[in-house]
């Protein structure tokens, strides 16, 4: 069965729906609703409310200690900050195994 996509094809389907809608909105029966009381129940275990707690206290500490940047910035531009290119290295490959195991 083919059917041409022209526009001015009809629809079973939407007719219906269309006189279904019209046929409701016309009629003089028709009486508001009253909305249906809630009767859903939400309960928490106590793991989930630890972590929502959790979540709240984490929301409230900065990502970037502030201090410590300061800190590191005026030691590096002192001069007493040193870097030991091999340590960092050594991390650098430790974290990269830690994260392929």
């Amino acid at each position: 069965m083919s059917q041409r996509i022209d526009g001015n094809a009809t629809n079973p389907v939407a007719d219906l729906y269309r006189t279904t809608a019209r046929n409701a909105a016309g009629s003089s029966s028709s009486a508001p609703v009253a909305a249906a009381a809630a009767t859903d129940t939400v309960r928490l275990t106590g793991d989930a409310v630890s972590l929502h707690q959790l979540d709240q206290t984490l929301a409230k500490v900065p990502v970037v200690d502030q201090g410590r940047v300061a800190a590191i910035k005026q030691a590096l531009s002192e001069g007493r900050y040193a870097l030991d290119p091999a340590a960092i290295a050594d991390r650098l490959s430790h974290f990269e195994w830690q994260l392929d195991s």
